[in-house]
């Protein structure tokens, strides 16, 4: 998505060998603002396409142009689960579902469509984005909810959402409500589980979630099952 580089420019953010890290001096003062705040208010061919879609005009797609994105029975996506997690079956459990995030996190390297394609806009398949090991904000949400698919996250858990805030910048993450148990909570797929010290982290609330994504209003959400651009499941009461 041409806009999602736009969120680490505001917030201050540059990219290491180890993924997104905050500058120092900015990191202890803005978690200690929002630390306070919140205590007081207490097959080989992945898809039917050849390639990814050139993106200029992704409003106008069909559902099934969306979920075809979503790829979990891809042999490279499952070589790829293979290297992170060992030999199948594989038993679902928190520190799998981290050490998937943590692995797209580090492993993908963040990327502008202008840079890679020459284009403004372009949605990479997870087979593209595994062959390249780069991408921007759409093509690591849709790398890190194929490989939970994948691993085996039920489609009605886990979404690539399509977020815009107030200013009409867009960005792509995930949401979803299998990690903690029915609760919805959204994943910024380019930072880790735990990017900060064990101290500085909310019981199973990731702040870096919260500081980037805590403006984007959904729009839309899809998986290879599913997709919604109006009432969303976590809308539900």
């Amino acid at each position: 998505m041409a806009n999602c580089i736009w969120i680490l420019e505001k917030l201050n953010i540059t990219r290491n060998d180890r993924g997104l890290c905050m500058k120092k001096r900015f990191l202890i003062l803005f978690i200690s603002g929002i630390a306070l705040g919140l205590l007081t208010a207490s097959g080989m061919s992945c898809v039917s396409y050849d390639t990814g879609l050139p993106a200029d005009y992704w409003s106008l797609w069909t559902e099934d142009e969306f979920k075809a994105l979503i790829t979990p029975d891809c042999q490279l996506v499952k070589d790829c689960l293979q290297d992170i997690l060992g030999d199948p079956p594989y038993e679902l459990s928190k520190d799998g579902f981290d050490d998937i995030r943590d692995w797209v996190a580090d492993n993908i390297e963040y990327m502008p469509d202008e840079e890679q394609w020459g284009v403004d806009d372009y949605w990479q398949t997870s087979e593209e984005t595994l062959s390249l090991g780069t991408g921007d904000c759409e093509d690591f949400a849709i790398l890190l909810c194929t490989l939970l698919g994948s691993y085996g996250i039920d489609a009605e858990r886990v979404y690539v959402a399509i977020g815009v805030d107030d200013k009409g910048q867009g960005h792509a993450f995930l949401i979803e409500d299998w990690y903690l148990g029915g609760e919805w909570r959204v994943i910024e797929p380019q930072v880790e589980a735990q990017p900060f010290h064990p101290g500085r982290r909310f019981k199973d609330f990731n702040l870096a979630d919260f500081l980037l994504l805590r403006h984007y209003e959904i729009i839309a959400a899809f998986n290879d099952f599913y997709y919604y651009d109006e009432a969303f499941p976590w809308d539900v009461d």
